[in-house]
């Protein structure tokens, strides 16, 4: 399950997660955030209960987008002890989205 969260989630959801977290800026104009859903929603599944899957749509989020360097979407973040730990850009695949966790 991809959980989507606000700005005012980020530390409860991402920061102070006793999991590591893979964090999605993502758009809802944007066609190549579409083409990643299935992508994400497969990793969370495979995922489920040693990684957590969140989103952040990019309309709400820009001060946190702004704080992480991110200028562009979509845009994956890997964090671990509420620290980044991993990044990528662009439309991925399910392995890609691993190796941020290995």
């Amino acid at each position: 399950m991809v959980n989507e969260i606000s700005p005012g989630q980020f530390n409860e959801e991402v920061k102070n997660s006793r999991l590591p977290v893979l964090l999605e800026f993502y758009a809802s104009w944007c066609p190549r955030c579409a083409m990643m859903e299935e992508v994400l929603e497969q990793f969370a599944d495979a995922h489920r209960g040693s990684v957590k899957v969140c989103r952040a749509d990019e309309e709400d989020s820009a001060l946190l987008m702004e704080n992480y360097g991110i200028d562009r979407v979509p845009s994956f973040l890997a964090f671990s002890g509420g620290e980044v730990t991993g990044a990528v850009v662009g439309v991925v695949s399910e392995d890609v989205l691993e190796q941020l966790f290995l």
